[in-house]
């Protein structure tokens, strides 16, 4: 009866996981322009997304936790734009929240944060 309960509770989480992963869209191209809770993606036909972020949002950069590191050391807030900047390629993990894009995980191509 237990072996029972435990393969049904697997198979719920199995079948959940598949519902929460089919929510996150993905979107390429390069960084527009960059503001403090949002940055507008340029694809390869031309068009503008407008993503915004939260704190949960992870921006992944090459050198992006020593400058978190140094940025924490010295007492200060991140902001996006420190991670983040105008023509760097990236690839944009997202859900659609309340009308809005909110990124999720965002990776930026070949670039390492100054």
């Amino acid at each position: 009866m237990l072996r029972k309960l435990a393969m049904s509770l697997l198979g719920l989480s199995v079948v959940t996981g598949v519902a929460v992963a089919g929510d996150t869209k993905e979107a390429s191209g390069t960084v527009k322009s960059v503001a403090a809770s949002s940055f507008v993606v340029t694809d390869s036909a031309g068009k503008d997304w407008s993503f915004s972020v939260d704190k949960s949002t992870l921006v992944l950069v090459k050198g992006g936790s020593h400058k978190a590191n140094a940025i924490k050391a010295d007492g200060k807030p991140s902001t996006l734009s420190e991670y983040l900047a105008a023509e760097q390629d990236v690839n944009v993990n997202y859900s659609e929240k309340d009308g809005k894009m909110m990124a999720k995980e965002v990776r930026v191509k070949d670039a390492t944060v100054k």
